[in-house]
């Protein structure tokens, strides 16, 4: 089940501080934009500690904390930052029309 499904601005859904996604330098990510800004912005070896041969901990926590199952296994299947911004981006898409 989607956290999101009956949300209107999918993008700026912000989850509680205790569901945040925290980087290695202490960033604390709370919305699926601060997300595609942070997967395109950090630094490649803050990205490689998250995302690497082992685990992919952006799509498990759009996985487990959004319930978004379609994001999260695109987000495995194209794990470089400029890829995972553009399925976030791709997935949020509707929700910016719709909010236009």
């Amino acid at each position: 089940l989607s956290l999101l499904d009956d949300v209107e601005d999918k993008r700026n859904f912000r989850v509680p501080e205790e569901k945040a996604f925290i980087l290695t330098t202490g960033e604390k990510i709370f919305t699926l934009d601060e997300l595609s800004e942070a997967v395109n912005l950090i630094e490649p070896e803050e990205f490689r500690f998250h995302v690497n041969e082992q685990q992919n901990d952006f799509a498990d926590w759009v996985r487990d904390v959004f319930g978004e199952e379609p994001l999260s296994r695109s987000l495995y299947e194209h794990p470089t930052p400029l890829r995972m911004m553009v399925s976030i981006e791709k997935f949020l898409r509707p929700a910016r029309a719709a909010a236009s």
